[in-house]
């Protein structure tokens, strides 16, 4: 059983950057296509026809692609909810959307992870307050995001950093240590919010279709790249067999009754076999989009818990 359309779509304006993050989940995805503005516009009303009213505008860096103000100016015309993530490096540009739209209308978060901030930029974000964000890896969250954590004003995001290879899982940790490490800070910054797959644990009190589902994926959400190409999730970008059609040439519907959607709208049991997990009844197993990238098995565990976990479990009994 799943609903009529998503809840909101992930959208990839364009995929060009002007940075080199080594923790960046595209990084490595070869398009250089950018939708143009007109395509865009008729992409935003076949989104509202289809009666899906939220789209993250990601990346790349989507400052970068040269109608974006356009493309914002489009989808706000059409009342859709707009959620921008970006690096802040173009923060005239911020200021400018900044001033022209509210926070009900545009959601501009700023991702920090590096150990200093433009003085510009912070200066935007103590002027706008804007939802900042923070990958959250094996090493400490980054000092500049830390001095956000108690701002009034300011919602935070601490995100569980994405695997796309075996390299990754170095600066990993498992989801139940970021579990602890968020539910830590919330106890002393409850402006602070978790960002992860809901294949780990769903809000159903949010939404309740996810209580039977093996994750977002096709259920709540679609990710389209800028050609129009639909995925159920951008982590598929790398395996055109989960490709769900083009949203240019096909109809929406049927995209999202493609069969390929199956397997991310049912949900039997946990099959991680780290059964001592607190979070074990209630985790749903992972990112299936991990486990296939890194282990080359949709159904699989997701590494980032299972390989960690024999790895601390060996080293102890050493």
């Amino acid at each position: 059983m799943y609903t009529s359309a998503p809840e909101y779509i992930q959208f990839f304006p364009t995929l060009r950057c002007n940075r080199h993050c080594g923790f960046c989940f595209n990084r490595g995805v070869g398009t250089e296509s950018e939708i143009t503005a007109d395509g865009f516009e008729w992409l935003a009303g076949k989104i509202v026809d289809a009666g899906i009213g939220e789209i993250d505008i990601l990346g790349g860096e989507p400052t970068l692609h040269p109608d974006i103000v356009r493309l914002i100016d489009k989808a706000a015309t059409l009342k859709l909810r707009l959620n921008l993530s970006t690096n802040g490096t173009n923060v005239a540009l911020l200021e400018n959307l900044s001033n022209a739209y509210d926070k009900n209308t545009l959601s501009i978060g700023i991702s920090l992870n590096d150990c200093l901030v433009a003085k510009e930029l912070e200066d935007y974000i103590a002027k706008y307050r804007p939802v900042v964000k923070t990958i959250c890896k094996k090493t400490a969250v980054s000092q500049p995001a830390n001095i956000y954590f108690d701002m009034p004003g300011i919602t935070c995001y601490l995100l569980y950093m994405d695997a796309i290879s075996e390299s990754d899982l170095i600066n990993s940790i498992p989801f139940e240590e970021f579990y602890k490490q968020l539910s830590d800070l919330r106890d002393n910054y409850p402006n602070i919010s978790g960002v992860y797959c809901e294949g780990f644990l769903a809000d159903t009190k949010k939404q309740p279709i996810l209580r039977n589902t093996r994750c977002p994926a096709g259920t709540t959400k679609l990710s389209i790249l800028p050609d129009g190409s639909a995925y159920p999730c951008y982590l598929f970008f790398r395996h055109p067999e989960f490709r769900l059609g083009n949203i240019f040439t096909e109809g929406f519907e049927d995209i999202w009754r493609s069969p390929i959607l199956n397997y991310f709208r049912k949900f039997e049991r946990n099959k991680c076999p780290v059964t001592a997990c607190k979070l074990f009844s209630e985790c749903h197993g992972g990112c299936p989009a991990v486990s296939l990238l890194i282990c080359n098995d949709i159904e699989a565990p997701d590494p980032r818990c299972t390989k960690l976990h024999r790895a601390q479990t060996t080293a102890k009994a050493s």
